[in-house]
């Protein structure tokens, strides 16, 4: 049959016109007042709570147990099969007589005294022969994290004889049949088990003989059973004594008589005469009419066929209709303004945008604007605002259990039937065992929400911390198509260079992954806005990415959700971002890019911007990523992250601003104000829940460069260095669950107002740095967080060269371990830095109004004894005496008899460590530098090259510690120093007075050889005045020296008698840093004593006086 060429045109022809017809005729009108149905607001009607809760089945199979034993092991140790609910596994020649079968998920936390459940059928591969053993028992096993992980061990290597399990249960019965013989056994742990691992032992009574063997399981399962729901003691609040500040009650005022569509002057997408004649194909270039509002109703457009483009011309706007819809588009262009409802009129339609387009970095929307989402130019205008839910988070009423389907929480929602629901980890490692789980509501009634299935994991809702709930849907979604955005991790993207109004928006699959610019929703290069705002919606599932401030100042970014976003989530881009402000925003299961930085020691490593880690911070990636401190930021929560709180140091802006003449690390925190963060930190020994450190910058390559770790900041008044210092402050701030809660390495800090719970340690801080005011407890009622894997710290003092004060704290549930390593990994209170010779501490730390609760004496300082000046030299001032019991000012000084310093000392055995009252005693320091000896150097191999003993003052015995080739002498002012070094006395010495306190001295004594003359001075290597500057006379006695104002010398013909004064101090205010009641000496550099020895009898070798006995000075000076 031969076909009319010019029928087949007209046949093709009709075919398009009836498309376009059908999209036509579905609206019913294209009179300029028609409108669709609008969507209802009402939320579905949930049913009843129910009172019953089914029973969780955790399924057991191949594909998620591992075959661990103590040799033996193969690939194919462990298959699936014959039947579909079974598995098979194989034992080579000679096995051992008993393997594991680990779970490669988290077990369920159980409950004390409660019934689970463990079945299965089990039969042999086949007859045993005289050389295979017969099968005994199979024993099930929760073992601690601490023991075993087999999800991230590398060796399949496993005997249960290294390790004591947290509960067992051994099953006996008939393991000789080759036919299923089913076992169901009741399983009632004796004690709460949290995190662990359950592992299955097949125990036979010798090992496998010659030729494999297999056994069979069947429908193996643990269960936890059905029950009724029982409703729990619920918590009023939650915090103790932190306030974490909420967003306002009440929902956004609506005035529906304003709603957009209604406007009178709007053209129907769906009619031919806006376009003047045609409706625009889906697959042209869409522009809309210069000077014209078009509305796009549900029946106006293909729900099905993919939009190429559609471009907003800056005199036109393209409105949406409040009704459910999906556009499927690939790009969007706003020059003028897109409208998908207004703060007055939030839709309640189900709109959603689906963007389409294969990864790449052409600019399909717009110059500098990239593809596959919405570009609003600095023209334009967007408002796409969604039925409001309140709250959009919040936190668990009580402890929801593994196999818990209801949950109550603290604050009323207006949450529907079908919804999505986030609940949060209850673990410290939040990436390691991701135990956030995201649930559907299947009723809801004011604070009692109940899922369509069960939680697999506990999560804590006690009175010291809970689990965020969250809300993930909303009404209009904008999401990237699922082929090509999971494939590539490109999604869609929302770029806004104007202004721009968002609230109830959802956006999933979203962001490109290490595509500068291509963020979820992403304010660009828009300077200081005047009608923006990012409110109560949900990115989730981002490749790149949450919420973006980029170049942009006063946007307000408030009431959002982030869950499971790669790379920073909510994001200040370049370091110029100011004046904005985040409040009661969530982020959650936040994951670094290309690797999680680490390292060995405080510095951390480093990395470079790559095609791989666009942004090379991203290695540290955090929830929020705060470049510039001086922004508002109150009422977050962060749980997870590299860092829940992240503050890079940027010496200049980065991207588009380097240019720009600003230091961005020196500007102080703004407002950083009841927050808290969670789950983080945990990537590495130094990283913190709140990260102020690591350094972001441009190589000589012109590339950015990242250094994770220490990378101090100074701050200043509006951020410029000739201006007054001032401290970075946080306020009411909580964490749990943390590494470091907060770690600051900084110049100035004040953290006020904390809560910490189950941290490795609170706070870590640098610098001038005052910590008041907390609860830090060290072990919560969360069954997870007990695992003897983390140790706690209730403060580590540095050790060198820095200023703490730690005021009003309650220290609580610091409990001693069974095995401890050493005495400052005993869950101890107050321990220090003591790793290090060259670091050593000087009178830098000091306490005061210290309380305890569930605390032993013993567990209150863990000093470690080590052979280090930093471990020889730990020390520090309590104030009042409550740190130490004492009801008087104590110092607390190391082990060595040179802290003994008077009749009040008394040796702690538990805290290794000398008590005394202060008296009017204070810390003093001094750097002794002996040319050829200790030569001002850093030796990380010490040397020790003498001893430092105090003299006088009624001691008669010998109390002494070493001195090393590295500089530093720390012990207690107004005392008798003698000096004596091994190899002979120094026939010249310079001590640097770093801390020699106003009105307070060192008695310092030497020996050397009679008839020895000297040349003693001082002098202030800054501007000196003359009150600094003397040349030393000689006194007639050393009692008239020690007595003296420090100008005067005295040799009695075996010690040089010295009084080391610094002249240069005037016991004015800044020679100080107060805090809480509590005051500390500053360290002073640039005052220095000389001393020159001469003698011409017995002259000294190479600089030293040999042969010279080790005389102490008289007790009576």
């Amino acid at each position: 049959m031969v076909l009319n060429k010019n029928l087949v045109y007209l046949f093709i022809f009709y075919l398009f016109i009836c498309k376009f017809n059908v999209v036509k005729s579905a609206c019913e009108s294209t009179a300029a007042s028609w409108r669709p149905t609008v969507a209802s607001s009402a939320s579905p009607t949930s049913p009843a709570i129910s009172t019953s809760q089914p029973a969780l089945d955790f399924n057991l199979n191949a594909n998620n147990l591992r075959y661990m034993a103590h040799w033996g092991e193969s690939d194919t140790s462990i298959v699936n099969g014959p039947d579909t609910t079974g598995f098979t596994i194989t034992y080579t020649n000679y096995g051992p007589d008993s393997h594991m079968l680990f779970y490669l998920d988290s077990a369920p936390a159980l409950k004390a005294n409660t019934n689970y459940q463990l079945s299965f059928g089990f039969k042999l591969g086949q007859t045993l022969g005289s050389n295979n053993n017969q099968y005994s028992s199979i024993t099930l096993h929760f073992y601690d994290p601490k023991d075993v992980d087999p999800v991230h061990d590398t060796s399949a290597y496993f005997y249960a004889g290294d390790h004591t399990p947290l509960f067992s249960k051994v099953i006996t019965g008939n393991f000789g049949s080759t036919s299923y013989v089913q076992f169901t056994t009741t399983i009632t742990p004796t004690v709460d088990i949290g995190q662990s691992f359950m592992a299955l032992q097949i125990q036979r009574t010798t090992s496998t003989g010659v030729g494999p063997t297999s056994i069979i399981f069947n429908n193996l399962k643990f269960t936890i059973p059905a029950k009724t729901i029982t409703t729990p003691t619920l918590l009023t609040k939650d915090s103790e004594l932190v306030v974490l500040p909420k967003a306002p009650s009440a929902l956004d005022a609506q005035d529906l008589i304003t709603c957009p569509y209604l406007s009178s002057d709007l053209k129907h997408w769906h009619d031919p005469a806006t376009w003047g004649g045609v409706v625009p194909s889906p697959s042209s270039s869409i522009v809309l009419p210069a000077n014209t509002k078009v509305l796009v109703s549900p029946c106006s457009i293909s729900q099905t066929d993919i939009y190429t483009k559609i471009t907003i011309p800056a005199s036109s706007e393209l409105v949406f209709f409040d009704a459910d819809m999906t556009m499927n588009v690939k790009d969007i262009y706003v020059q003028g303004r897109l409208t998908m409802g207004s703060s007055k009129c939030r839709y309640n339609g189900k709109i959603n945008l689906v963007f389409y387009g294969e990864k790449t970095t052409a600019d399909t929307i717009a110059t500098y604007f990239g593809s596959k989402g919405i570009a609003v130019a600095d023209t334009g205008f967007i408002s796409v605002q969604g039925k409001q839910y309140h709250n959009t988070w919040t936190k668990l009423a009580a402890t929801a259990w593994s196999g818990d389907n209801t949950i109550y929480v603290q604050d009323s929602v207006n949450w529907e039937v079908g919804q999505e629901v986030l609940i949060t980890t209850s673990i410290p490692e939040d990436e390691v065992f991701d135990q956030n789980e995201v649930k559907v509501i299947q009723a809801i009634q004011g604070k009692v929400i109940q899922f369509t299935t069960s939680l697999k994991y506990y999560h804590y809702g006690g009175q010291e911390y809970q689990s965020q709930v969250a809300l993930l849907s909303r009404r209009i979604v904008f999401q990237g198509d699922v082929a090509s955005s999971e494939t590539n991790s490109f999604g869609g993207h929302v770029i806004v260079s104007g202004e721009g109004q968002f609230s109830g928006l959802r956006l999933n699959k979203m962001g490109q992954k290490n595509i500068k610019g291509r963020y979820p929703l992403h304010f660009h290069l828009a300077e200081t806005v005047s009608n923006s705002y990012i409110s109560d919606c949900s990115v989730t599932n981002s490749y790149y990415r949450c919420y973006t401030i980029h170049g942009t100042n006063n946007l307000t970014v408030t009431r959002n959700v982030a869950f499971n976003a790669m790379g920073h989530c909510y994001y200040l881009e370049d370091g110029v971002e100011m004046d904005n402000t985040l409040s009661y925003n969530l982020g959650a299961f936040v994951h670094t890019i290309y690797q999680s930085a680490a390292g060995y020691t405080q510095y951390g490593q480093d990395f470079e911007e790559s095609d791989l880690l666009r942004q090379p911070a991203d290695v540290s990636a955090g929830v929020f990523y705060i470049t510039n401190a001086w922004n508002t930021i109150i009422g977050n929560s962060a749980s997870g992250g590299w860092a829940g709180f992240a503050f890079p140091n940027l010496p200049a802006p980065i991207g588009n601003h380097r240019s720009v003449a600003m230091v961005p690390s020196q500007y102080p925190t703004k407002v950083f104000e009841g927050n808290s963060a969670s789950s983080s930190g945990m990537a590495w020994e130094f990283g913190g829940s709140i990260y102020v450190g690591g350094q972001l910058s441009y190589g000589s390559n012109d590339l950015l460069q990242y250094s994770s770790g220490r990378n101090s900041r100074e701050t200043f008044l509006n951020g410029d260095e000739d201006s007054t210092e001032v401290w970075m402050r946080f306020n009411n701030t909580k964490v749990f669950l943390s590494n470091r809660g907060l770690d600051h390495w900084g110049e100035r800090v004040e953290v006020v107002t904390l809560e910490s719970h189950d941290c490795h340690r609170p706070a870590t801080l640098f610098g001038e740095a005052w910590f008041s005011n907390a609860i830090v407890n060290g072990q919560s009622g969360n069954i997870l967080s007990k695992s003897t894997r983390y140790n706690r710290q209730g403060f580590q003092f540095y050790d060198t060269l820095v200023q703490t004060i730690v005021t009003n704290i309650n220290f609580r549930n610091f409990i001693a371990l069974s095995n401890p390593a050493n005495n400052e990994e005993d869950n101890k209170v107050f321990i220090s830095m003591t790793h290090s010779d060259i670091f050593k501490p000087q009178g830098i730390s000091a306490t005061r109004n210290i309380s305890f609760t569930n605390v032993a004496t013993a567990q209150r300082i863990g000093h470690k004894v080590d052979t280090t000046g930093s471990s020889r030299y730990f020390n520090f001032i309590d104030s009042d005496g409550t740190a130490t019991g004492r009801t008087a000012t104590t110092i607390v000084g190391s082990h060595d008899t040179w802290w003994n310093f008077d009749s009040s000392c008394s040796y702690n055995t538990y805290w290794a460590c000398y008590v005394c009252n202060k008296g009017t005693k204070e810390i003093a320091n001094l750097d002794v530098i002996v040319p050829n000896l200790i030569d001002g150097e850093e030796y990380d191999t010490s040397i020790e090259v003498g001893k430092v003993a105090l003299f006088g003052s009624g001691i008669t015995d010998e109390r002494k510690t070493a001195i090393t080739n590295n500089v530093g002498i720390t012990g207690i002012s107004d005392m008798g120093w003698y000096l004596y070094f091994t190899n002979g006395q120094p026939a010249s010495m310079d001590v640097h007075m770093k801390q020699v306190p106003f009105g307070h001295y060192v008695f310092l004594a030497i020996r050397y050889p009679a008839g020895t003359t000297f040349s003693v001075s001082t002098y202030y290597t800054y501007y000196p005045p003359s009150s600094a500057t003397k040349t030393f006379t000689q006194a007639t006695s050393a009692a008239a020296v020690r007595s003296g104002d420090g100008s005067k010398y005295y040799f009695d013909g075996t010690h040089l008698f010295v009084k080391v004064v610094n002249f240069r101090l005037e016991g004015v205010a800044d020679e100080y840093f107060t805090r809480g009641g509590a005051t500390l000496n500053d360290v002073y550099w640039g005052m220095y004593l000389y001393i020159r020895a001469t003698n011409t009898a017995n002259p000294p070798v190479n600089g030293f006086f040999k042969n010279l006995s080790d005389v102490r000075p008289a007790s009576t000076l």
